[in-house]
């Protein structure tokens, strides 16, 4: 024992031994020869004994306090809290942001729990006090938290004597050989005994093969919730549908489960009550303006969420996102002050997070019709887009005005030739769409067979789904959709009824544009019965005539400021002159026109590579006839 503690047992034994004696503090029962006659006397000295104590307190007090000072120590606090009765967790959980259901869910279980212990302390019979629960939602929802609190009210109740939380995940139960598995489950459960069992992603124990050790875990897992049912609560947690396929993996599983929470996902209000939280336990602060922007951005994050959103994680992320641009602000000044050091601004915010990219302004909407109006050629398209939008924004004031609004769907096909701008426009149309509000994003996640299609039975779907999850809140572009078209018995089909299906489940966050040649797409569309009803729009992309194809030509030239000779441009024209009367279906339009640039420009380097040292700045950027006829060989 070293200096301290043994200076602190001879403390305790002087004061309370030999000072105090071995009686009992306060009046004890009768010892052995008291009569009635000794209790009245005992009554009589109660006041001194009570005096007696408190002076004793003080002494021990006053010995213990020099003692550390003396020896420069700190005094050791007791970590041993005293416990929270039943009445402070359900108020500790009803502070809790959000989770309305799950309060609601929690305060029937603590009422039964609380009800069946009073009939068993009454000596009645009491009803199955089984506690193991499915706890099912996406990741920082609280499920953890939830899990301690009600340890603590299990524990306050009496029903579990510890009440503790051993959290746990498939890597601490699972070993890499036989024996091993059965030996670290059993030791965790040993841990969590009297307590709860948290498992993490739970449904990873039954994603392996038929000889994966989970499945060993998941037998001992049930053969403890049963003859531990006493001592052992066990919580099961996960994603909804992973967690659905784990109870039915085994039988006496989702028997021994009796209840499911679900923890929906935060709203964007109650995203911005967590943000502010964590802001003040950082001891960081905004201003109005700033959280206004940050509520909108949260709630852009509630809207666009996918079944795997982060929730209260994603909060704690862009907080550390935050932090770190105001420190990086921070660190350029000379003088940084202590307000500073605490607010985080409007260019921390827009420099942390792609705020820009989601407020839409007054204007934006028109740079992006000027953006449009600046393609060469496409005049048809043009003039459909922008009668597209004058219908969308007429009926956005109907609806203001609570007029009757037939719902749209936007799905299109974009027919034509290769390189007639269908992906750029599509990219274009997904930015008109997140400005009007049709969109929350507006990306465009662009695709062929190959993304959708898998080699074996179920993967197909499977694969489809996943790119379809990308496209959420923005535009799923399929290049060559014809190629989905195949057989009876072709994997294509099973990416199509696919697609058809989360066209209707996602009506309002996906948009489908189904692209390719014209005359293929008419095969395509007829392939399936409900392509025709869901594709609504058809946008034709006609072919370039020369006279497009030369100022393409001419705005690649501009954009990488090269300049051409008079007899390099005449050559350039009457190429694409001739081009346009001997194409086909599969003629490259502007994909023909930069290659052909590209060649051109290779031509040229080749040409003044080798006086590239004398060269000088104009005859850099110079492109002659004889660089012309060259990349003409090689088309």
């Amino acid at each position: 024992m070293d200096k301290k503690n043994r200076f602190l047992s001879g403390v305790y034994f002087d004061i309370y031994e030999k000072k105090h004696g071995t009686r009992d503090r306060g009046k004890g029962p009768l010892e052995p020869g008291m009569d009635s006659s000794d209790e009245y006397s005992d009554a009589r000295t109660n006041k001194s004994s009570v005096k007696q104590e408190e002076i004793l307190e003080r002494e021990l007090k006053s010995i213990i306090d020099d003692f550390y000072s003396k020896h420069e120590t700190e005094k050791c606090e007791s970590n041993n809290q005293p416990p929270f009765n039943a009445d402070e967790i359900r108020n500790e959980i009803e502070k809790l942001i959000g989770l309305s259901n799950i309060k609601e869910d929690i305060e029937a279980l603590m009422d039964f729990v609380k009800i069946q212990k009073l009939r068993q302390e009454h000596g009645l019979s009491g009803g199955n006090i089984a506690l193991h629960t499915a706890f099912i939602g996406n990741p920082g929802t609280g499920k953890t938290t939830v899990a301690r609190l009600m340890g603590e009210y299990f524990k306050a109740l009496g029903v579990l004597k510890k009440g503790h939380l051993v959290e746990v995940t498939r890597s601490d139960l699972v070993g890499q050989y036989v024996g091993a598995t059965s030996a670290k489950t059993n030791k965790i459960i040993d841990k969590a005994l009297d307590g709860i069992l948290f498992i993490d992603e739970a449904y990873s124990l039954s994603e392996g093969g038929e000889n994966d050790f989970g499945k060993e875990v998941i037998n001992i897992l049930v053969d403890w919730m049963e003859k531990d049912r006493d001592r052992l609560a066990v919580f099961l947690a996960g994603y909804e549908d992973k967690m659905d396929v784990f109870l039915n993996s085994n039988p006496g599983l989702a028997s021994r489960i009796p209840r499911k929470f679900y923890f929906k996902d935060y709203t964007g209000q109650e995203l911005l009550e967590i943000f502010k939280l964590q802001l003040e336990k950082r001891q960081y602060s905004m201003n109005e303006e700033c959280l206004k922007k940050m509520e909108l951005y949260f709630t852009y994050l509630y809207d666009t969420r996918d079944k795997h959103f982060g929730n209260g994680r994603e909060v704690r992320n862009i907080l550390e996102r935050l932090i770190k641009y105001q420190s990086d602000r921070l660190a350029e000044l000379e003088e940084v002050t202590y307000n500073m050091l605490k607010e985080i601004t409007m260019e921390d915010i827009e420099k942390s997070i792609p705020i820009n990219d989601i407020v839409v302004t007054g204007d934006k909407l028109d740079r992006i019709m000027d953006e449009l109006n600046r393609f060469i050629g496409l005049k048809n398209i043009k003039d459909h887009i922008s009668g597209l939008v004058n219908m969308i924004k007429t009926n956005q004031k109907r609806e203001e005005m609570g007029l009757p609004v037939k719902q749209l769907s936007y799905h299109a096909l974009f027919c034509g030739s290769p390189g007639t701008g269908k992906t750029s426009i599509a990219r274009i149309l997904g930015r008109i769409y997140q400005t009007l509000g049709i969109l929350k994003k507006g990306h465009v996640v662009e695709v062929d067979r190959s993304g959708l299609v898998a080699g074996y039975v179920g993967q197909t779907e499977e694969k489809t789904n996943k790119v379809i999850d990308k496209a959420l809140d923005g535009i799923l572009f399929i290049d060559e959709a014809y190629a989905l078209a195949g057989r009876d018995n072709d994997f294509g089909r099973i990416a199509i009824d696919t697609i058809l299906k989360r066209m209707d489940d996602d009506r309002d966050r996906l948009i489908v544009i189904a692209a390719g040649y014209t005359n293929k797409m008419k095969t395509f569309i007829n392939s399936n019965p409900g392509l025709k009803d869901r594709f609504n729009f058809t946008f034709e992309f006609k072919d370039y005539t020369e006279n497009e194809l030369y100022d393409i030509f001419m705005m690649f030239t501009a954009n990488q400021q090269y300049a051409l000779t008079e007899k390099a441009k005449e050559m350039i024209r009457d190429h694409f002159s001739a081009v346009c009367k001997i194409r086909n279906e599969q003629f490259g339009n502007g994909r023909y026109v930069r290659n052909l640039f590209e060649k051109i420009v290779m031509e040229q380097s080749n040409r003044i590579g080798s006086d590239i040292e004398n060269i000088k700045k104009e005859n850099l950027s110079l492109i002659t006839d004889g660089d012309v006829s060259r990349a003409f060989l090689l088309i």
